[in-house]
């Protein structure tokens, strides 16, 4: 695998359970961020599609988080560890589902100045969701492999959220046309949309400039 090739998940039965992996979810703002160079593809990194870029651009099928996380309830980990933003509903719910023990970190405001001091230790076969926007999850998730030997991740974002059923799920019609962004925009308006229009103009900008010709996407 060279170095700037980033794998795309396009059968989910050839997740790498038994391995370490980072994952995370291929869409506008990761493209956005990519091209920035705010994230760094570090090694064992994987993304699934979850935006109509990556159904557009990748011809890949379209897995939302809340139904991506579902695929590991049958997997056996020492331990759940959820990562920046959770409820007690989250950590009871997610115990029932993984039949294992489950506990979070809550984090404060984090950023590239400080995100290096809340690194966790990671115990063999434990699985850490990280619940924050991207690019702060994959920039965590970057420190969290540079120091721990052992690692499986998943950059959920607010995915946890919709799979508990504590933020209503996107309708079907929307989410086959990969239009959750628009079913988004009806809570915290002013801030989704700022965001938005943020990466969307970033990723337009190294698009034009071809900044992301130096990452190559492949379907695996």
């Amino acid at each position: 695998m060279k170095k700037n090739e980033i794998k795309l998940l396009n059968n989910i039965n050839k997740i790498p359970i038994k391995e370490n992996f980072v994952f995370s979810a291929l869409n506008l703002a990761f493209l956005a961020y990519l091209g920035y160079g705010t994230i760094k593809i570090s090694k064992n990194f994987f993304l699934w599609c979850d935006g109509i870029l990556g159904q557009f651009l990748y011809k890949s099928k379209k897995i939302p988080g809340n139904q991506f996380i579902k695929y590991f309830y049958k997997f056996k980990y020492k331990e759940i560890v959820i990562i920046g933003n959770y409820s007690n509903y989250q950590i009871k719910y997610f115990k029932k589902k993984f039949k294992s023990n489950v506990y979070g970190i809550k984090l404060p405001i984090v950023n590239q100045k400080n995100i290096k001091r809340f690194i966790p230790k990671i115990k063999k076969n434990s699985l850490i969701l990280i619940t924050l926007p991207t690019p702060k999850q994959e920039m965590l998730s970057y420190e969290i492999i540079k120091k721990n030997k052992h690692y499986k991740i998943i950059c959920i974002g607010g995915g946890l959220s919709i799979t508990t059923g504590e933020i209503k799920k996107c309708p079907k019609i929307l989410s086959k046309l990969g239009m959750e962004f628009a079913w988004r925009l009806r809570t915290d308006t002013f801030r989704r949309l700022k965001r938005l229009f943020f990466t969307l103009s970033i990723y337009l900008y190294f698009t034009i400039n071809k900044k992301l010709k130096r990452f190559k996407i492949i379907k695996i």
